[in-house]
């Protein structure tokens, strides 16, 4: 695998097509979506945060997907939303995403980056929720090639909540190095820690771990040595 940007797990493998919303003209159906937005450091609202409901259609790990509206929250965090589906969507192998719109305020977890998901009209899962988001701060990742092994596998990850990493480094080979830098959104004022992880040519093993506090307004910059 060559390197590359992988912020999340499967979902993070979309590719999105940029397109104008989507108009319904026949069998239609008007969708609630409501909730509310909250700031998962402080558990205060959330106001003015993005959001974009998409239209996806999967196959294998690539998607390609539709915008059927885009709002945003109000002051008070909370947002609602009426769009019209065209509900032969669902027969035709798409289905609903809801997920924060990337934007210079907030980040969501990888496991979190896609809010929720709809693929019939049994139920509506896009009701009464509560989306949580972290103030974000963005931190340069620079890759400092120092030795001349031929390593298999090599990566860097990082996270501020246990159990979910963020990938924005990964390759299994030093020839696929294409950049000397990474530049990633992390949540400011707490301790980011930074996974280094490479498996030498004999299949073994080994990982780092370290750690960086990012703050608002300041050059934030981590570089790894390898």
């Amino acid at each position: 695998m060559k390197a590359g940007i992988f912020l999340g797990l499967f979902l993070s493998c979309l590719f999105f097509s940029c397109k104008k919303p989507i108009i319904c003209t026949g069998n239609c159906y008007t969708l609630t979506v409501n909730g509310k937005v909250v700031n998962a450091v402080t558990n205060t609202n959330a106001p003015n945060v993005p959001l974009i409901l998409y239209q996806v259609k999967s196959v294998g790990l690539f998607s390609t997907s539709q915008t059927i509206q885009e709002f945003s929250s109000k002051d008070d965090g909370t947002f609602s939303a009426t769009p019209s589906i065209d509900t032969t969507m669902f027969q035709n192998g798409y289905f609903l995403m809801l997920k924060v719109k990337d934007n210079s305020a907030y980040m969501t977890l990888p496991a979190r980056s896609h809010t929720n998901s709809w693929y019939d009209l049994t139920t509506n899962p896009f009701v009464n929720l509560t989306i949580s988001v972290y103030p974000k701060v963005n931190l340069t990742i620079k890759l400092n090639r120092m030795e001349n092994d031929n390593f298999q596998y090599f990566s860097v990850d990082y996270y501020f909540v246990d159990n979910q990493s963020f990938y924005p480094f990964t390759t299994s080979s030093p020839q696929d190095i294409k950049k000397t830098e990474v530049i990633v959104p992390t949540l400011a004022d707490i301790f980011t820690k930074i996974r280094v992880t490479k498996r030498n040519s004999s299949g073994v093993s080994s990982a780092t771990l370290d750690s960086i506090k990012c703050v608002r307004g300041g050059t934030n910059i981590y570089t790894v040595n390898f």
